[in-house]
């Protein structure tokens, strides 16, 4: 996670697609704690899915049951990080760099969308090692005191 300062949470949920509201609903709930506005919390859920749900989707060896996702929530003034870790197979990061640039993504909108709904979004993965995957959304001021 990066080096800022804030409050942190974690959130240990099992690879099933039926736990990833629960993820959602803790971010949302920061959130609003924190006043994000309302399209900003819609945002961070919405990331926080798609990136839940690739977490799922890679995680594990293939055999047996699936290992749980870790969810780590740091709030920070004026900032919300979310770091999600898989314990999957990893891959080569720069290789979704590539094919995002020539308009190969074949799974769906994925990491573009997540990219699009945060303002910071790094991938940390190696062979055999699993993947992190960390969002930051950042507190917008209100449009009425813009």
């Amino acid at each position: 996670m990066p080096e800022r300062e804030g409050t942190p949470f974690e959130l240990e949920i099992p690879a099933k697609a039926k736990y990833v509201g629960l993820a959602r609903l803790l971010a949302g709930s920061i959130a609003r704690r924190m006043h994000f506005s309302e399209e900003s919390i819609d945002d961070l859920k919405l990331a926080i899915s798609e990136v839940c749900t690739n977490a799922i989707v890679h995680t594990g060896n293939g055999e047996g049951e699936k290992p749980p996702i870790l969810v780590r929530y740091l709030a920070g003034k004026g900032f919300i990080t979310v770091e999600v870790k898989d314990q999957g197979p990893g891959f080569d990061p720069s290789c979704i760099l590539d094919r995002e640039r020539e308009g190969l993504i074949s799974k769906g909108f994925g990491i573009p969308l997540i990219k699009s709904l945060v303002d910071v979004f790094e991938c940390d993965s190696h062979p055999q090692a699993g993947t992190t995957v960390t969002i930051t959304k950042f507190l917008k001021p209100e449009k009425d005191e813009l």
